[in-house]
């Protein structure tokens, strides 16, 4: 069920993982110097390449069948996941995807067999998310037909991305395109950074006018070789401009496929897979975090019965309340995960909304699951080794790569906000919202309160998102039913609103999630009748908890109004933490970690 269609390819990956020493985590037993590590970790990644399951391709082709891959080698050394991520995600996908047939002969194939290691230059020491503010610059140049790359100012300089410090040859450097000393906004453009390698520079040498830093020890992923990048006036070819959207000719002359004012958003849009893989790569955290403590809770004795045996953790209710629900959230995603995997037939808008969302969630959702592991645990917690502790902080991270998720947030917000905007114009609700279209005339309030009905559930959460999104809509445009999205009328009442964005988007994950939940049980109707109830329990959990996080709104608006609802409501999560915790280990040994990296399955040390 877990697996899918690529239970073979799943295989493969993880026995190469088990009894391959390069995927031993040394640096969770004692000091390891940085370059060893960065080096056992491109060992790694080129190990994994070689098993020639997976083409760079894929990410367009078979993005179903590539975030497999992601998935599962996201369960050894978090660095191993990210260091590849770097190299197909980032670096080879700028050139499959915003590169043209040229580049694609060029490089497709030595990027994906791990050959030509490259640098995705888009983050900058002044400007992460604002990516729009970039300050590098490529200057075209008429009389040699060349692009002139600069970092104008120290913040100018490229910040964080893998591959600099040590191994990229490459990188595709994001840059304001200056034509003519008329600024058209952000391009991307290869860059060599990097001679051949030679003896003495088995990476290269560093090239005239390209300066490197190295970012060092950090609280995670010590396996990357981050970096910062500058430049002094490198010219490029005009042929390394990547060039789908748009073009410059040799006479300087801009060439573009769309509207200046879409034309940077186009780029970003294609970028949707490695949003995903990020988010896979702190799901995976979260279900090898609460294993690791599940194993733990089985083995632990501690107190007992009057005048009985000393029994083991797992069998009170705060063990399973604190771990058994972070168990059915990490099922929950991951059948958001493999919904949102099949693209086809989906807008450029909505996936982005859904990747944005489930990122942003998933992230926050797997640190604090993993805070709760480490309690479990207790002192194991914190020792390296038993991993707990080191996947929290790789998770961590995952908060803000591949954009901060306070900012994921107000991209879903505006997009449903742009779809309820649609509606009023149009009458009728449609696409992401046309759920509310039956919302109407029936509210919580007026049916029988049934806490373990997945249609009530369903309902609830589908109301709260819906007034959420409402209200965001009454605030910003009020009586003002023209205002534009680029005024500064409209950028101040967004600002001021800010925090609700979070909150709507927080309503519109939940309802995505329980939706692709109920969407998998419905297709395993006719699978045996304990698992079918298992999963049953697992959706009700999970909407359940998320549900109670949220008691304030739904007493607000009058959504649930029984006085005993409170306690009811934390009783039915306890009750449902008791009946699934019998099944627990089944659960999370579908989760398929290998047992190199699951080093409390049999004991408590």
């Amino acid at each position: 069920m877990l697996d899918g269609e690529y239970s073979k390819e799943r295989d493969q990956i993880r026995n190469l993982m088990q009894n391959s020493s390069t995927f031993d985590e040394l640096f969770l037993y004692g000091p390891l110097d940085v370059d060893a590590h960065r080096e056992q970790t491109l060992r790694a990644v080129k190990e994994l390449i070689a098993l020639k399951t997976v083409h760079l391709r894929d990410m367009v082709d078979n993005p179903k069948k590539f975030l497999m891959w992601f998935e599962t080698i996201s369960y050894c050394d978090p660095s191993v996941a990210l260091k590849f991520a770097v190299q197909y995600n980032l670096w080879g996908g700028t050139i499959l995807l915003l590169g043209t047939k040229k580049h694609h002969d060029r490089y497709l194939q030595d990027i994906s067999d791990g050959k030509l290691l490259g640098v995705f230059g888009l983050t900058e020491l002044g400007h992460g998310s604002n990516v729009n503010g970039l300050e590098t610059t490529a200057t075209f140049d008429l009389a040699s037909k060349s692009f002139i790359i600069n970092s104008p100012t120290w913040t100018s300089q490229k910040y964080w991305p893998g591959n600099i410090s040590k191994h990229g040859k490459l990188a595709t450097i994001f840059a304001r395109l200056i034509l003519g000393g008329v600024d058209k906004g952000v391009h991307a453009f290869v860059v060599p950074i990097r001679s051949e390698p030679t003896v003495l520079y088995p990476y290269g040498e560093v090239l005239e006018g390209v300066t490197i830093r190295d970012i060092s020890y950090k609280s995670s992923y010590n396996g990357i070789d981050n970096g910062g990048l500058l430049f002094k006036n490198v010219k490029i070819p005009l042929e390394n401009m990547l060039d789908r959207f748009s073009s410059v000719d040799e006479n300087g002359k801009y060439h573009s496929e769309i509207p200046s004012n879409r034309h940077f958003g186009a780029m970003m849009s294609v970028f949707f897979i490695g949003r995903v893989c990020l988010s896979l790569l702190s799901l995976c955290s979260m279900k090898v975090g609460v294993a690791i403590a599940l194993s733990y809770a089985y083995n632990r004795l501690q107190f007992g019965p009057p005048k009985q045996a000393e029994q083991p953790i797992i069998n009170y209710t705060t063990t399973q309340r604190r771990l058994i629900p972070s168990i059915a959230r990490a099922y929950a995603y991951d059948f958001a995960h493999k919904a949102i995997s099949e693209p086809l037939g989906r807008a450029q808008d909505v996936l982005h909304s859904y990747s944005s969302g489930i990122k942003a969630f998933t992230s926050w959702d797997s640190v604090a699951a993993l805070q709760l592991a480490r309690e479990v645990a207790g002192g194991q917690g914190i020792r390296l080794h038993t991993r707990i502790g080191m996947l929290r902080e790789h998770s961590d991270l995952v908060v803000t790569g591949e954009g901060d998720n306070t900012v994921l947030c107000q991209q879903v917000a505006k997009f449903l906000l742009a779809q309820y905007h649609k509606a009023m114009q149009s009458g009728s609700f449609s696409g992401e919202l046309a759920y509310v279209n039956n919302l109407t005339g029936t509210t919580p309030s007026q049916v029988p309160i049934d806490l373990l009905s997945l249609s009530y559930q369903q309902l609830l959460l589908e109301h709260r998102e819906y007034i959420l999104v409402k209200e965001l809509y009454q605030k910003i445009y009020g009586n003002n039913k023209t205002l534009a999205t680029n005024s500064l009328e409209f950028y101040n009442k967004f600002n001021e609103n800010l925090t609700l964005t979070i909150k709507v988007a927080k309503a519109n994950v939940d309802r995505l999630v329980q939706g692709f939940f109920l969407d998998r049980i419905i297709k395993l109707t006719n699978t045996d009748p304990t698992t079918l109830t298992l999963l049953k329990n697992l959706c009700r959990l999970d909407s359940l908890v998320q549900i109670q996080k949220e008691l304030g709104f739904y007493f607000n608006y009058n959504l649930l109004s029984s006085q005993k609802l409170y306690i009811q409501i934390d009783d039915t999560i306890t009750q449902l933490c008791k009946d699934i915790t019998p099944y627990s280990k089944h659960l999370t040994s579908a989760f398929a970690i290998p047992n190199k990296f699951h080093p409390l399955l049999n004991s408590i040390e």
